[in-house]
């Protein structure tokens, strides 16, 4: 009798085992089913549509910011400029580096109120320690490409490529910031031929070598 009561309690729990594997095969096939025919709308969505983007640290601080223009954060230290770029700041919440377009730039500290480009920007630019633009490279709207380095308040050394004039020059200025903004030495590739030139601290040229179909000319020193 006990073998009888052990196989018939076998049995009955064999056939709630069957029910209930064949009851989950139904629910799978359900839910598959239901997803199937619902589509990509139920999933997650391949493109995500933001105005910005802050990216935090451990302390909460805003480190990486991103937008159209960029969104302000409470620590970043200049609150006055945006634009279309992502902004990398550090643990003060000075600029360090923007990629994307440019803005007006700080220089010794200050944003100047009346600063003016020769033209808007799309590139990378570099910022010291404390948030002042120091170099960087770019394309600007006038056609020009420029890969430059700045002293604290002046350019000093820069590379540019201009497609107007179908010219490519490289020039470095004096480092005495009492001389001002004035070349040191500029060399121009134009054509078939270019040019070297050589300035005094007052900006006026003092030698220049000119080349034309690979034949070099030099004037007398002024």
């Amino acid at each position: 009798m006990d073998i009888e009561r052990r196989l018939l309690q076998l049995e009955r729990k064999n056939r709630r085992l069957t029910w209930l594997c064949i009851a989950l095969f139904a629910s799978s096939v359900t839910l598959s089913t239901g997803f199937a025919l619902a589509g990509p709308s139920s999933r997650l969505p391949d493109i995500l549509h933001v105005r910005g983007l802050v990216v935090d640290d451990a302390q909460g601080q805003a480190r990486i910011v991103m937008g159209a223009p960029f969104p302000d954060v409470p620590n970043r230290i200049r609150h006055d400029a945006g634009s279309v770029a992502m902004l990398f700041l550090d643990e003060q919440g000075h600029d360090r580096l923007t990629v994307g377009q440019s803005f007006t730039p700080q220089i010794e500290g200050k944003v100047p109120a009346n600063f003016h480009r020769i033209g808007d920007s799309v590139g990378v630019i570099i910022h010291n320690t404390v948030g002042d633009e120091r170099g960087g490279m770019a394309w600007l709207s006038n056609g020009r490409g420029a890969i430059s380095f700045d002293y604290p308040d002046r350019d000093a050394i820069g590379m540019f490529v201009d497609d107007k004039n179908r010219s490519a020059t490289f020039l470095l200025e004096y480092a005495d910031a009492a001389i001002g903004d004035v070349s040191l030495f500029e060399m121009t590739a134009k054509g078939r031929g270019g040019r070297f030139t050589l300035f005094d601290p007052a900006g006026k040229p003092k030698t220049t070598w000119d080349v034309a179909e690979g034949a070099l000319s030099s004037p007398p020193s002024r």
